[in-house]
Parts: C-alpha cells; structure tokens; sequence
C-alpha cells in the first residue's frame, strides 16, 4: 500500500509542475545555448530555484563539468557509453566523437554547491549512486523529497535502490507523527536490509522529542538487525571455512596417498602448490603478451589441467631422482624433501620476484547474493565445485580401476604386491604424478582467493599433514572429513581470536584428539591394523 501511495503521489505531482517543467526546459536550453556567460549563470540559479526533479541528472553534469550537446539534446558521457541527461536519463547511440562540450566554468559549479548532495544520485555510476543515498542529509522538505523519488523510479541497481529506499524510509520516519506510520516505517527500514539502518533506528531511538514506546519500538528492530547480521556473518564464515577446507583437501589428497604408499614425509610437497600457481600465472602472461587473448577466462581453463600436469611431472622427478632411493631412510628423505623445497623457493623468487597476482577471470568475478550482507563469492564456489569433481574422478581411479586397486595393494603391503607381479616402481612413479599434480591444481585454485609468492606452499605443507595424520594416513573420506573439519575450525576460531592463536587451538584439539585416536578418524581395520 505505502509504495501504492508514492506512485499516486508521483502521478499527481507531474501533472501539477507541468508548468514548471516547460520553464525547466527554456532554462535548460539557455544553459546549452547561451547568449553569453551572465545568461548561462542566471539560468543555473534559476534552475536550483526551481528544484525540479527532471532538471537534476542534467545539473550533474553540469556540476561534473561533463556536459555536452548533439543538436538540441543535452547528454553526459560515463566510460564509452553516452546519456541523455534531459528529461530524465537514458542510454543513447549516439558516438563519443559526435558531442560538442559544453564550457562550465568555476563560477557555474558554485552555484550548484547548496544542492551538490542531490545531485550525486543522478550519477551515471551505480556505486557512486549508492554512496551518494548514504550521503544525503536527515531531513529535507518536500522538494527533497520528489528528488529522491524520481531518482528510486529510475533507479536499475539492486544495491543503489537499497540504500536509495533506506534513505527514503529514514527522511520520511524522521518528519512522521503518527504513531502506526512510524511503526511502518521502522519496519521498512528493517526489512530493506541497508548498510545504515541499525544506526538509523537507534539516532531516531534518542530523540527526546519522540514517543517513548516508539523508541523502544526502534530500539528493538535495531536488535532484530543486529542478530540477523550476526546470523549472516556465520554463514559467511561457514562458507569461508568450507571453501578452506577444499583448499586443504585439493593439497592433502596427493600427500595422503603418497604418504600411505611409501611412508615418504615429503617437505617439498607445497612447492608443487607453489608450481601450480606460477603455472596460472605465466599462462596468464603468455596468453596475454604473445596470444594476444584478453578474453581472461581462456588462460585459467588451460591453466587448470597445465598446473596439474607441470607440478605431476615435477612430483615424478623427484620421485625418480631422490625419493626413490630414500624409501627405508624417514629422516634422510624428509632432510633432502626439506632442501629441495627450499632451492624451489628460491628459485621462484629469482624468476618472477616476490609478490605476483594472477586477475581474476570474468566468470568467477562477483558472486550469488542470496540475501542482502550475503554474497557467496563465485571464485570460492567454484573452489567448492571444483573439489568435489576431483574427489569423485579420485574415488574411481581408487576404487574402480586396475591402477587404483594397485596403488591400495601396494600401500597395504609392498612384498607382497611385487610378489604378485605387481610393478610397485610404475605404481611409485604414478602416485608421485597423480598426488604431485593434486598440488598443482590446488595451486592454480588458490590464484582466485590470493596473491602467488615463492613460499605460498609453506602455509598449507603443515595444515596438509595435520589433515592427513587426522583423518587417517591413506584414508579418502578422512582426509575429506579432516580437511572440512579443519577448514570450518580455522574460520571458527578466526572469528573469536586472532588468527595466530586460533592456529594454536587447532593445534592442541588434534594433540588432544591424537592421544585418544592415535590412528587418526579412520584407522586400518583387520591384521593390517595390527602389523
């Protein structure tokens, strides 16, 4: 009904100024033709006078300096795009290189100084129009007040016409007395869901000059607010934590199955993270500089199956070159994994510097706003997705092909699978592929969420084995569950500490988890468990 009320109040508003919008439109043209500079200044005043709603997207631009002419239309330009800024505002085809500027001096802007904060809300940019609602001053007549509804009739952008409403809802709560329009009001504003309307409702909550039980009314929506922002925001962390948790499962998946199969602690294993992620970033460079592609979403679908192969083939070097020869010697491989991550990052460092970024693809840019406050980022949703396919591809290689049932023979007992005739070399050479190039693709993941350095692989190396030893080493769903687990716990305890000491917390639950179940969540069953 309340929205019902304004259009009948807008309907009978045009027809009344329809005088004033005939005068509005001489002043406009002598503004665009002008007989001289005093003739152009006193159409300005004359035009802020009016306050004539249709006349404000037109003295935007005279304010912006970003006025033009073509022919008798008056028009802005906003990037490579032209609109026509009288009566109201509207995309045309007109060229860029067809407009003749229109000279505003100093002397003119100042005369739209008293009104300037109007005037931003006819700006052709979305974001500056929302920045521009939040702006506007608490109360206004009712001038004011027809400005802004012209504006929110125009208005395309679900963002600027929130924060556009809550402006709206807060002029008319402030200039309202009647105690069941107030109420009305109150509950607009916290339906609307806007940056500012807690604060709003708890400023009109401490005037003296209110009734009391509309205070009290007010002080209890912002309440209502606050509670459901606070529901939003663990959403959000949930979200975060889960999207974590896929990161630690993309490295921890190739550690785990490594681990299980050669008993290998591999302190090299994030540089193949760290491959990964340079892999991404110099497909970015080679598509762009030498393909000349700039279309940003080709690089990153090439860069996801070269960043698996690239960190695959430098897993199976080492794997043949020093691994290989390390089996029986725990302490010796995990001393020589431990150099060769280091000459890996320094290496690195040497060729692309310290700090690199890789931009973000078109089709991962933005996000699903499911509610207001509650945007879900696509980059961290496709983090998700992309998880649970290599999940499901990794549980059929496991568990329903020849490779997989050799991989799991030879992780349970070596002799004998190469008394079988199993080749446990080929089966070593494939697993270091598979578990090194799982690294890769997490790396190439993690240039959506962050910047690519040369020691990246360092902070995931030690969550990756707390998720493997957790879950199980060699155990498919509990590095899963782990990796979730731990994922949800950092976001969880990032939000009621600091980040360091949330990382000790973590640290001393799986200590303490690990004296009750040493084997972690999914121990080997049977006589293997007891060998």
């Amino acid at each position: 009904m309340k929205w019902v009320s304004i259009l009948l109040f807008c309907v009978s508003y045009c027809v009344e100024s329809q005088a004033s919008q005939d005068s509005t439109g001489i002043y406009v043209h002598a503004v665009l033709q002008p007989k001289g500079e005093e003739e152009r200044s006193m159409a300005l005043r004359r035009l802020v006078s009016l306050a004539e709603p249709l006349s404000y997207p037109f003295l935007e631009a005279v304010s912006n300096s970003s006025l033009y002419v073509s022919g008798d239309k008056a028009v802005t330009v906003a990037g490579n795009a032209v609109y026509e800024v009288y009566p109201g505002v509207q995309r045309t085809t007109l060229s860029v290189e067809s407009l003749q500027r229109v000279p505003i001096g100093r002397a003119d802007r100042l005369v739209l100084a008293p009104i300037s904060d109007w005037l931003n809300i006819f700006q052709p940019d979305a974001q500056k129009r929302a920045l521009a609602y939040g702006q506007l001053p608490d109360t206004a007549g009712a001038a004011g007040v027809r400005i802004l509804l012209l504006a929110l009739q125009a208005e395309t952008d679900a963002d600027a016409l929130r924060a556009g409403k809550e402006r709206y809802f807060a002029l008319m709560l402030n200039n309202a007395a009647d105690n069941a329009i107030v109420r009305a009001y109150i509950d607009s504003l916290r339906l609307n869901e806007g940056e500012d309307a807690t604060s709003i409702l708890r400023a009109y909550a401490k005037r003296g000059d209110r009734p009391e039980q509309t205070g009290v009314y007010a002080t209890a929506q912002a309440n209502a607010i606050d509670r459901h922002y606070t529901f939003l925001q663990r959403v959000q962390n949930a979200f975060s934590g889960l999207s974590l948790g896929s990161i630690l499962i993309l490295v921890s998946l190739g550690l785990s199955i490594v681990y299980g199969l050669a008993g290998i602690i591999n302190m090299a294993h994030g540089e193949f993270l760290m491959i990964g992620a340079y892999t991404t970033y110099s497909l970015e460079g080679f598509f762009t500089n030498v393909l000349h592609v700039h279309n940003g979403n080709w690089f990153f679908i090439a860069a996801l199956p070269a960043s698996f192969c690239l960190a695959g083939l430098a897993g199976l070097l080492l794997e043949r070159l020093v691994i290989r020869r390390l089996y029986a010697k725990p302490l010796e491989s995990l001393l020589a994994t431990w150099g060769i991550s280091l000459i890996l990052i320094q290496t690195a460092r040497t060729l692309f510097g310290d700090l690199t970024a890789v931009k973000l693809p078109p089709m991962l840019s933005g996000g699903w706003a499911i509610a207001p406050h509650l945007v879900l980022p696509y980059n961290r949703l496709f983090i998700i997705v992309l998880t649970m396919v290599v999940v499901g591809l990794l549980y059929l290689l496991l568990f329903r092909s020849r490779l997989g049932v050799q991989i799991r023979a030879v992780t349970q007992n070596r002799g004998m699978s190469a008394c079988l005739g199993i080749p446990t070399r080929r089966v070593d050479a494939a697993t270091f592929f598979i578990g090194s190039g799982l690294a890769g693709l997490a790396g190439c993941a993690m240039t959506l969420i962050g910047n690519v350095v040369p020691d990246m692989g360092q902070t995931y190396i030690v969550d990756s084995f707390l998720v493997v030893v957790t879950g199980g080493v060699g155990k498919l769903a509990g590095t899963i569950v782990a990796g979730l687990g731990i994922g949800f716990l950092s976001k969880v305890m990032e939000a009621f500490f600091e980040a360091v000491y949330g990382k000790v917390l973590i640290l001393l639950l799986i200590m303490l988890f690990l004296q009750f179940k040493p084997k972690g969540l999914f121990p080997d069953k049977g006589r293997m468990a007891e060998d």
